[in-house]
């Protein structure tokens, strides 16, 4: 809460004073209808949200919590809190807070007329003085409703955020078929439940790198935390027709994270979540850039065949483990070049050899496992062989 600011107490400097404050604090009603007329044209009041009444018992109290202040009358606690009270309410309103100042800071006008209306022609000159003090009025009173405003915007921000963490879990724990959890979730993120989404997880080694990276695309509004998982979910808006379900934003691609297929409405966003905390529990993520489904599957489906993997991969490779680590070394690399070009001759430019040991490579490994790399299904069981190897740790490729 904001620090608590006294009012402005002074012993009113002549008798005159006090009794044009009397005089005006038993003609409240009036002063604050005409307050009341005057802030009809006021920007942001006409149809607003706030009531007449409200506005009118606001402006009543407002009014005889600044005359006591100005005659140094004591002020009772029905109207010690009215200050930020305002502040809190016009906040809660949506009342602008240039509109809502600008009608505070009316009061001086509006007192000082009807107090200068109230004063004897002879003491006129000398009652002029006092302007400060209805200034200094005023002036505690703005303070006061202004720190109210923003307190109670700080809360509603904080409030509102909770609740979208609060629905961003739930979608995220769901199936995506609740329409109404749904509309409600894409109500608290600004985005349309039928629009598509590229959905990104951070690696948890580079939050800072990818948390700043979102910031410079001004993107933050769509980047959550969950369970100690940076996730980004960020509305695709273009055109269906404009989209492949593989394309990821270019300032995206530099940072270090998974980006999971386009969901193509907020419904699959929860599956997309899972497979990208599921790619980047296994994905090798220390190099620059980010990866996606094509870098992921290998990893991702090793980890899931668990001892079937390491069956697999003993069973496929074993045979290589007969041979010197430099010539092991060199057929898988070469097995990896060809599968991932499908060529024969830009696998040999990779490895800047020529393309007639690569094909001996190739025939090495066939001659040795049983599974030609030229032939899909064996090379799929190849891939899958060389990935469930490496889940293990670095050097026990082959066992040694």
């Amino acid at each position: 809460m904001p620090k608590e600011i006294e009012p402005p107490l002074r012993e009113p400097s002549r008798s005159v004073l006090s009794d044009v404050v009397t005089r005006c604090l038993a003609d409240i009603d009036g002063i604050a209808e005409r307050f009341l007329i005057d802030v009809q044209d006021i920007e942001g009041y006409a149809g607003s949200p706030v009531q007449d009444k409200d506005l009118r018992e606001t402006a009543v109290a407002s009014m005889e919590l600044l005359l006591r202040i100005v005659g140094g009358l004591p002020v009772p606690d029905r109207l010690a809190g009215i200050s930020d009270a305002l502040g809190h309410r016009r906040a809660h309103q949506g009342v602008p807070l240039e509109s809502l100042l600008q009608a505070v800071r009316m009061d001086f006008r509006i007192l000082w007329t009807d107090m200068l209306a109230r004063v004897p022609a002879a003491s006129l000159s000398d009652f002029t003085q006092d302007a400060v003090r209805v200034w200094e009025a005023v002036e505690f009173h703005t303070t006061r409703v202004h720190a109210g405003y923003m307190d109670e915007l700080a809360s509603m921000a904080h409030e509102k955020e909770q609740q979208r963490a609060f629905l961003l879990s739930r979608l995220l724990s769901s199936d995506g078929r609740d329409a109404q959890l749904l509309g409600q979730a894409a109500r608290a993120l600004g985005v349309a439940s039928s629009g598509a989404f590229v959905v990104a997880v951070g690696v948890e080694s580079a939050r800072k790198e990818f948390r700043a990276g979102v910031a410079r695309a001004q993107a933050e509004e769509y980047l959550h935390e969950r369970d100690g998982a940076l996730i980004l979910i960020l509305e695709d808006r273009r055109p269906a027709s404009g989209r492949t379900g593989t394309e990821v934003p270019v300032w995206l691609t530099r940072l270090r994270c998974f980006v999971a297929p386009v969901a193509e409405s907020l419904a699959e966003v929860p599956k997309m979540v899972r497979v990208a905390l599921e790619a980047v529990a296994v994905l090798d993520l220390a190099a620059p850039g980010h990866q996606t489904i094509r870098q992921a599957w290998g990893p991702v489906a090793a980890e899931r065949l668990g001892e079937f993997g390491e069956v697999l991969g003993d069973a496929v490779l074993a045979p290589l483990a007969g041979i010197p680590v430099a010539e092991s070394d060199r057929l898988v690399e070469t097995v990896l070049a060809y599968v991932q070009t499908g060529s024969v001759s830009r696998a040999a430019q990779q490895l800047y050899c020529h393309r007639n040991t690569v094909l001996n490579r190739l025939a090495r490994v066939h001659q040795l496992t049983g599974y030609d790399p030229a032939v899909p299904t064996d090379a799929a069981t190849l891939l899958a062989a060389l990935n469930c190897r490496s889940r293990r740790q670095p050097g026990e490729l082959f066992g040694r």
